[in-house]
């Protein structure tokens, strides 16, 4: 007898399979295909913009669109 458990977009649940027969268990976990940024919960892209990239915000545990900035450049060939 399988069991089939389904979860969608809810990545706080936790599955724990028990089976009745404690000799054997198996679970199989599929990649989930097109996931998009705004799912993760380490990403904020809300109000995110064209030329914006993500950076990594220490204050909320992050990352969140920011623009591009380049500090401190001297000499080199660009």
């Amino acid at each position: 007898m399988a069991t089939t458990v389904v979860i969608n977009n809810n990545p706080g649940t936790t599955v724990s399979l028990k089976p009745a027969n404690k000799s054997f268990a198996s679970v199989s976990v599929a990649p989930s295909s097109n996931v998009s940024l705004g799912v993760l919960t380490d990403v904020d892209v809300s109000g995110a913009d064209n030329g914006e990239t993500l950076v990594y915000s220490a204050a909320n545990g992050k990352f969140e669109a920011s623009s591009p900035t380049i500090n401190n450049l001297t000499g080199g060939k660009f």
